[in-house]
């Protein structure tokens, strides 16, 4: 197929020389692991979430991971491993005051805040997701678009950026360089962003990274996971969030989500289906695809089962992923290291500590 001049732009990012001539022929990158593969990872991930789940203090799982260790002759060393760094201390930067006070400034401290209403935050329980509906405006989206296309084409193919075959990706957008002058800026803090955060987490939370996502036509087939390592019962650790720089279709690749899993405390790497550990790129029953205008910000709870869908379209399907977390859980991102310079400088109380900086 002829891409156009736009697609072609990400060939050198997405690892491609050019399109598949048929786009909708399924496409699962990288390519499907073996049946050992899956039963070794479904193996970790059942360990992972019974030792977490056997107590709700960081004490109590320090002490499950223990007995797992002496009690198990089998002992997985990368459970272990895994689990370490969310175990052994709490990992915030800021005093949690920090966080506190800036949500009071936010007027979101308190639960019963009205930035969202009850319907919205019904759902987010329920569901899991949320459409906090068109937040950026056309002049926005176009420049962002702009943005990222020249992202793309020099730095889309640093190591860093390379991941799945298809997929052109930036990490770390909004505390990068690209985001210098702040046009990236509400993808972190705009308020009812901030209020769903806050619903799921609580009043300690911090942002813990983020990425450019653009699937390719013929490519951005995802299996399904969720953003966490292992299942969680209780008190959800991750929020997610997905900003449409483009709109997304039943056909161009638009996320997939399994309404409600996010109460179950399982993990889709750790679910047996029919006796079997699942086979992650296959559909889930009652799976939908969440559609919307850009401009839209779709918020969930990122223990919810979700995965990308192949862009079955001859054009990009471009999105902003936003990652935040509870206070005293590792980042995906360095934010110290990662961040520039100019954006450090210009970001006041409320934003350093969404960032957990000083």
């Amino acid at each position: 197929m002829e891409a156009h001049k736009d697609v072609s732009k990400y060939f050198d990012a997405a690892q491609i020389e050019r399109l598949p001539l048929d786009l909708s022929a399924p496409r699962y990158e990288p390519s499907k692991p073996s049946s050992e593969a899956r039963r070794i990872r479904y193996q970790r991930c059942r360990a992972a979430t019974a030792i977490w789940n056997a107590a709700d203090t960081r004490a109590g799982r320090l002490q499950a991971l223990k007995n797992y260790q002496t009690e198990n002759t089998l002992a997985d060393a990368s459970v272990v491993e895994l689990m370490g760094p969310f175990l052994n201390k709490a990992s915030n930067r800021l005093p949690l005051t920090e966080i506190e006070d800036a949500l009071k400034k936010l007027g979101l401290h308190s639960e019963h805040n009205t930035v969202l209403s009850r319907f919205e935050k019904d759902k987010l329980d329920q569901e899991g997701y949320l459409n906090l509906g068109q937040l950026l405006n056309e002049e926005q989206l176009v420049q962002m678009r702009r943005r990222y296309d020249i992202a793309i084409v020099r730095d889309g193919n640093k190591p860093e950026n390379i991941g799945t075959r298809g997929i052109g990706r930036l990490v770390d957008t909004v505390v990068g360089p690209i985001n210098k002058e702040g046009l990236l800026d509400s993808i972190f803090l705009h308020p009812r962003l901030l209020a769903a955060v806050r619903h799921i987490l609580g009043t300690h939370f911090k942002f813990i990274g983020s990425n450019y996502h653009c699937a390719l036509p013929g490519y951005g087939h995802q299996g399904i996971h969720a953003d966490f390592l292992w299942g969680v019962k209780g008190a959800p650790l991750v929020v997610n969030a997905v900003w449409l720089i483009d709109g997304f279709t039943l056909e161009n690749g638009a996320t997939r989500v399994v309404p409600g899993t996010h109460r179950s405390g399982v993990h889709p790497t750790g679910d047996l289906v029919r006796g079997k550990p699942r086979d992650l790129n296959e559909s889930v029953e009652g799976e939908i695809k969440l559609t919307g205008a850009a401009g839209c910000c779709f918020v969930y709870n990122a223990h919810l089962w979700h995965g990308g869908t192949q862009n079955c379209t001859s054009k990009l399907r471009r999105a902003q992923h936003c990652f935040f977390g509870h206070s005293e859980i590792p980042s995906s991102t360095n934010v110290l290291q990662a961040i520039d310079k100019r954006v450090q400088s210009r970001m006041g109380q409320v934003g350093r500590a969404i960032l957990d900086i000083r």
